[in-house]
Formats: structure tokens, sequence, C-alpha cells
């Protein structure tokens, strides 16, 4: 039986807690450290049963697989950190960048590792958080060391092996969310733009006749665009970067962008997704956006 290597989760908030606590659930050791982290990261970690290490030499000294799982335009500050760091390093680690970022950004981080004691690991998570997947959540992965995560692969998680060049993950993952989050802010977007013009109640009720799938969706995903609005804002500048690398416009993604930002200007990103008021209705969330604009 393979003995399960010792993981490290920078950092615990919604999608990270979740992969660190069906981890523990299949028995593997899970570290983080929390200091400078929010109260409610605190919490999330905690109730996850992470183990929480006093400072960042504690946490390289305890783990063998890394996994970066913050905010994109955080991502290469976060690797910069550790990289810096490799003097105190005693053992071979896996750093894998599991963030929402362009291939090419991908291979900026890349070179800050080119270090013997770090292998990296491009990475991409498509799906929810793992508790609320029941363990479908997937994890894309490239580069030449990819195979080194086949033992996380049914262990809370799917592991797809994308093969040996750097930046395919993160391509994969920047290709599924240009379509998925580029799609939520299409929806926010539209039915706003229909309160806008005091065609909200036509407009619903042509959707009920006629694209009854769309309207669900909008009912569903709509609201809860704000929750994770700031996050998905550098996400989208991440997928302007991809696209524009290979010659295809940018500017569907450049719109999303400035959705997202909108979003986050509503009350409802003061909310998070254990304060999250589940009797909203669209219309009430589609009311804030418009008095978001207003405030503008």
């Amino acid at each position: 039986m393979l003995k399960k290597p010792i993981i490290g989760i920078l950092m615990p908030g919604d999608m990270g807690h979740g992969i660190a606590k069906v981890l523990i659930q299949n028995n593997f050791d899970v570290f983080t450290f929390l200091k400078g982290r929010s109260e409610r990261t605190k919490l999330l970690a905690k109730n996850s049963k992470i183990n929480d290490v006093k400072n960042l030499k504690s946490f390289l000294e305890k783990v063998e697989i890394i996994l970066s799982i913050i905010p994109p335009e955080n991502a290469y500050e976060q690797a910069t950190t550790i990289a810096n760091h490799k003097l105190e390093i005693s053992k071979k680690i896996t750093y894998v960048d599991c963030n929402a970022i362009s291939p090419a950004l991908c291979l900026e981080i890349q070179k800050l590792f080119n270090v013997k004691k770090i292998d990296f690991i491009d990475g991409g998570i498509v799906g929810l958080n793992p508790i609320i997947e029941k363990g479908k959540t997937r994890l894309y992965v490239s580069g030449p060391n990819s195979n080194k995560l086949d033992i996380l692969n049914g262990n809370g998680l799917i592991v797809k092996n994308l093969g040996k060049q750097i930046g395919q993950a993160s391509a994969f993952k920047m290709i599924y969310a240009s379509a998925t989050k580029g799609t939520f802010a299409l929806y926010a977007a539209v039915i706003t733009a229909a309160h806008k013009y005091n065609l909200y109640d036509e407009y619903l009720e042509e959707l009920e006749f006629s694209k009854p799938d769309i309207l669900k969706s909008m009912e569903k995903i709509v609201p809860k665009i704000p929750l994770d609005a700031k996050r998905w804002e550098g996400e989208m500048y991440e997928i302007m970067k991809t696209f524009e690398n290979i010659n295809l416009t940018s500017k569907f993604h450049e719109g999303s962008a400035e959705i997202m930002k909108l979003a986050n200007k509503t009350s409802i990103s003061k909310e998070n997704r254990q304060s999250f008021n589940q009797n909203r209705t669209l219309k009430e969330a589609v009311e804030m956006y418009v008095k978001a604009i207003n405030e503008d």
C-alpha cells in the first residue's frame, strides 16, 4: 500500500477547506497555517479539522504536496513567497498551482520553481466544493511530475491528467470557466437590463413560455454571483489573457469582468455561503444590481 503524502493547503477558504476535509476523511494528514487569515477562514479550517501550524517555516517542514487554492490575483505572490523559502526546505516537495490563471501566468510561476527541492504541477479545479459534489470535484493537472497527484484520485477528488505540458491544466480551466461563469455574467446583465427598461415581468413571462431552462438557471445563479464576484472578476481577466494569447477576442470576458465588478458592489457581496439569504428572489437580487448601477 502506498504511503499517503502529507498535504498542505494554501488557503482553506470556500474551496480549500472542502478539499482538505475530504482528504482528511480519506486518511490524509492535512496542514495549513492561519496566521493573518480571517476569522471565517479559521473557523472553516477548524471545522474541517485541518492541522494549523504557527508559521510558514513549520508548514514547509511538515508537508510533501502543497495545493495552492487562492484568488487568481494572488497566485504569483504566493508562489513567490514559497519559492523564496526554498533554503528552508529539507526534503523534496511538490507545489500544485490549482488557481484560475492563464497558461501564460502559469508558465511564469513555473519559472519560480526551477530549483531541485520543489517540483511544480499545473492544476485547475472544475466543479463545486467536494463536500457538495460528494467526491466528484475534478482536479485537472499537467506537467512532467503530474503523476504525483494520482494518489489523490478517488480520495474525495477526481484527478484528471492532461499530460506533461505545463499550461494545459490552466488552459482547460480557463476554457471551462469562460463558458460557465461567462454565461452567469451574461444572465445577470440581461435580467438587469430587462429591469432597467421596465420589462422585467414581460421578459420572465416570455422565458417561462419559450426558454424555461434559462429562467431556471437565472433564478439559481444570479442571486449568488455576488458571493464570488470579487474572485471571479480576477478570473475573467485571466480568461481574457488566455483568449488573447491565441488571437481570439477577449471582449466577451472583458464585459463579464465588468458584471462581476457590479455584482461585487451589491449588498449581497457582504454575505458568504454560510450567511447567504436562501429565500431571496431573483427579482430582489436584480433590484440590488440595479441599485448598484444607480449608485455609480
